[in-house]
């Protein structure tokens, strides 16, 4: 039968019939276009039950492809002299030519704006307005002037290249079937494709003049929208739809008959996997295929990409320590252990120095902190990797080989499973792509990850699951022809159908109102056409909205003027039966009932005490026994972070340090010479300040620190000003750093060890004083001799009076108090003993004793309960206010009210 050239359209009222009609009207010769191959696989799925109903085991599929795909068949069969130039070749010819072009008024263009460029430039040539960058108009704005002047070049550098632009294809192609180069077939049906742009439809009117075109739409009816349902938020929307998927499950629909879609389908995706995977297990089990998702993640967005990226990004960003430690606990590498485990601990060693780049000092971090034979290994690993990338400038090609041999090295990929395999390949593949784009170029390292990034960025990777089983998970866009038993459309608000107008902020005005999606009547229009489509998608639809996003109240697509039924499915709540499958939800509802009383009842844990522990120690755990077992006892101690300025801790040490170097040194020349030479206790002071901060001499803060330290006036300087005025009134240093140990008293448990700061006798007085240093605040009295909530003072009088701390003079009067070092002010520079005799500090340190035994009752009948002193009045108040434990202990202060009602 002779079929006559032209073009005719015809409407179906649903996938299904248009699939059917395919069915029967392709024959030999017949080819036929679809908007994407899903509509392929599924006429050729029911095209092969039918095969196996008739009792014909073998077939051949019908011959049906997107736009896209005959086009590059039929560019192939041209032989044609110049290739179609890869996205990476195109978007290195671009930054070429932003690197040629004069910069745009703003900010400097950067290889970012390629793909953006890339972009306007495959739009401007699908909508046949590519010419008009070669003819700038006097109402271009300063930015599409610019972006004309860079198409020139980058147009100019692709035929340098003998390169052809994808967006030129169109015309490439109508240009040969006007030659009569293009073998056609006798019949071209197109499906689904409602609004083609000015390239397309140019080249299906000239198809149309040399072979039968038909055109396939569907428009199906509002009757199948059988349920349109509000929901409060975004989350009880999901949980909903869940829901009514696994009871229809139940029902015995087959699973491949029901779909999931949305306009956003983007937004949705994260959430959907994790309530799909929560309530029917993973995509895949023995008993078959759950679920499937069209599109899986950018390749950019996987785990595996970005820690195979970490050795080059430690090396491009400047040796940082969180690029190190997320190499070191990767799972993908191997080869990075410490006795067969990551070195976890290294991380505690760069923040309790506080190094946090450059790989010299945290080299030196690690050796300072652990065994050298311990980790030699891993170093010597890890050395060779930086030396071999420290290249500063190399082709893409060779970056490539170094980072190879840099996995290797390291052990990576680690434990590769099934679902690492694509991207692994397809990263693997994007090398030598990005060395074909880039050619011998020298890229930094930094140059190089950024273009693998942008490579990665446009790697769409396959969804889990298979088109033919399982629930289907997909996007608006491609519902276009399919036939479903029952569809679920979500997120069906205003700003999401119809969607906003494009950006393209590199488009003027006027090629926006030529694009499809550059306004607000078209996306109406576009949107429109895709709820017609939606429509004939099944014969029972559900449509559903959440009333609210982002706490912002939403407003239904004006696409559906029908009522909304509103609804929720508060899962924690009162969930539905299906939600019952949840493993969560059962733990919930599964779970032990509270007790009674508030908090919960501790039962005694039995853990041994150390026969000794440290007067820091025994203050953590009169403040709350809690959080001395697991600081002390179990070791859990908090990760430091790393932050700007000093930490008042290491400020205090090494004041510590400073004074106890000084005033050892001072004390031996003063015993020799009997006199006070100020000028040798001045450089002494120098010189302990200097060797003490000798290894943080480049940092910047610690410089800073020295300089009020030594500068004038300086807290040293009028500390040992001080010191002189003291020594000149009779005082003598006896001792300094005293370190004791084996300190008992009446029905301890544990003896304790410290170490006293500095201890000064006066000789006519008959007066022994033990000194703390202070680098902060000055606690007050009450706290030390009335709460004796400061137990240092009390304790090292123990120590002196037991004779545990070495006293060569006799002593009438002994006393203690705090030397302020916080700043040079009076009021924070003193040596304060709070005007208290020693009858008070004896009573101090009795009452230190008894609080010490009645602690060592507690903990050894294993009462580790929180119990914070000073007891807080309110949350993150009073002991717990600096307590990293919060949330493990459990701990909560009872308030005001609670307090009044007992």
């Amino acid at each position: 039968m002779s079929l006559s050239f032209g073009t005719s359209h015809k409407f179906f009222p649903s996938g299904a019939a248009l699939q059917d009609y395919l069915l029967k009207q392709s024959g030999p010769g017949t080819l036929t276009i679809v908007p994407h191959q899903r509509l392929a696989h599924q006429v050729w799925h029911r095209q092969r039950l039918a095969a196996l109903e008739a009792g014909r085991p073998a077939w051949e599929p019908l011959p049906l492809m997107t736009l896209n795909a005959w086009w590059s068949e039929l560019f192939k069969g041209l032989w044609p002299p110049s290739p179609l130039a890869p996205v990476l070749v195109r978007l290195a010819r671009w930054r070429q030519a932003l690197q040629a072009a004069p910069p745009p008024p703003g900010p400097t263009p950067e290889l970012a704006w390629a793909p953006a460029l890339d972009e306007a430039h495959t739009l401007l040539c699908r909508y046949s307005m590519a010419g008009g960058d070669a003819r700038p108009t006097a109402d271009d704005s300063p930015l599409i002037t610019w972006r004309r002047r860079v198409t020139g070049i980058y147009t100019d550098l692709l035929r340098q290249g003998d390169w052809l632009s994808p967006g030129e294809l169109p015309a490439y192609l109508t240009y040969a079937l006007r030659e009569g180069r293009v073998k056609l077939p006798s019949q071209v049906l197109v499906a689904g494709l409602e609004t083609p742009a000015p390239a397309e439809e140019l080249w299906l009117q000239e198809l149309s003049r040399r072979t039968r075109v038909v055109h396939f739409q569907v428009r199906g009816d509002l009757q199948n929208v059988r349920q349109a349902v509000a929901l409060p938020d975004p989350a009880q929307e999901l949980h909903w739809v869940a829901a009514q998927l696994v009871d229809l499950a139940r029902s015995g629909l087959p699973l491949h008959r029901l779909a999931v879609t949305a306009p956003a389908i983007e937004v949705y995706t994260p959430q959907l996997r994790r309530v799909l995977a929560e309530l029917l297990g993973p995509p895949q089990s023995p008993d078959g295929w759950a679920y499937n998702f069209s599109q899986g993640p950018r390749l950019a967005e996987v785990p595996l990409f970005g820690a195979a990226l970490l050795p080059l990004s430690f090396i491009a960003a400047r040796e940082r320590r969180e690029d190190l430690v997320s190499l070191l606990l990767s799972p993908y590498y191997g080869q990075v252990m410490v006795h067969g485990r990551p070195p976890a601990h290294w991380d505690r060693a760069f923040r309790e120095r506080r190094v946090d780049q450059g790989w010299d000092q945290l080299r030196q971090a690690v050796l300072r902190s652990r065994p050298p034979e311990a980790e030699a290994a891993v170093l010597e690993r890890l050395d060779r990797v930086w030396n071999s990338l420290k290249v500063p400038t190399a082709s893409a090609g060779h970056w490539g080989r170094l980072l190879k041999a840099a996995w290797q090295e390291l052990g990576f990929p680690r434990g590769l499973g099934a679902a690492d395999l694509e991207p692994w390949n397809r990263l693997l593949g994007l090398l030598p792509e990005l060395e074909t784009a880039l050619g011998p170029e020298g890229l930094t390292a930094g140059e190089f990850l950024e273009w693998l990034k942008i490579g990665a960025q446009r790697v769409i990777l396959p969804g889990p699951g298979i088109q033919t089983a399982g629930i289907q998970v997909l996007g608006l866009l491609e519902m276009r022809g399919l036939d479903f038993s029952h569809v679920f459309c979500l997120g069906m608000n205003s700003g999401s159908l119809p969607a906003p107008p494009r950006p393209l902020p590199l488009l003027s005005a006027a090629e926006k109102r030529l694009v499809l999606g550059g306004t607000y009547p078209s996306q109406h229009h576009f949107a429109a056409e895709l709820f017609h489509n939606l429509l004939g998608a099944a014969s029972n639809l559900t449509l559903t909205r959440p009333r609210s996003v982002d706490q912002e109240d939403q407003v239904s697509t004006p696409l559906y003027l029908g009522e909304w039924t509103p609804a929720e499915m508060a899962v924690l709540a009162t969930p539905d039966p299906a939600w019952l499958r949840s493993a969560a939800i059962q733990a919930v509802f599964h779970a032990p009932a509270a007790p009674a009383i508030p908090g919960y009842p501790d039962l005694p844990f039995p853990w041994t005490l150390p026969g000794e522990i440290s007067v820091s120690q025994v203050g953590s755990a009169l403040r709350c026994p809690c959080r001395f077992l697991l600081e002390n006892l179990l070791k859990i101690r908090e990760l430091p972070e790393i932050e700007a300025g000093l930490d008042p801790r290491e400020r205090g040490q090494l004041l510590h340090e400073v004074l106890a170097r000084f005033t050892t040194a001072l004390m031996e020349i003063l015993d020799t010479d009997q006199t006070w030479d100020q000028e040798r206790a001045r450089e002494l002071l120098q010189e302990a300040v200097g060797q003490a901060l000798a290894p943080l001499n480049l940092d910047l803060h610690w410089q800073a620190e020295a300089d009020r330290w030594l500068g004038e006036p300086g807290l040293l300087w009028e500390w040992l000003r001080l010191e002189r005025e003291r020594y000149e009134a009779g005082w003598r240093w006896q001792g300094a750093e005293m370190a004791f140990n084996d300190l008992r008293g009446e029905d301890w448990a544990f003896s304790l060890r410290g170490r006293i700061d500095r201890l000064d006798y006066h000789s006519e007085q008959a007066d022994l004083v033990v000194w703390d240093y202070k680098s902060g605040e000055i606690p007050k009295k009450g706290k030390v001799l009335d709460d004796v909530e400061e137990p240092q003072l009390p304790c090292y009088l123990l120590a002196v009076e037991q004779g545990r701390a070495p006293v060569h003079q006799p002593a009438a009067n002994l006393r203690a108090g705090f030397i302020g070092l916080k700043s040079p002010r009076s009021q924070h520079l003193k040596h304060e003993d709070f005007g208290a005799p020693p009858s008070i500090w004896q009573e101090a340190a009795a009452a230190f004793a008894a609080k010490v035994a009645a602690l060592g009752r507690r903990l050894v009948a294993g009462d580790f309960g929180p119990d914070p002193t000073p007891a807080p009045d309110k949350p993150h108040g009073g002991a717990c206010q600096y307590c990293p434990y919060e949330l493990v202990c459990g701990f909560a202060p009872e308030t005001a009210a609670e307090n009044e009602e007992v």
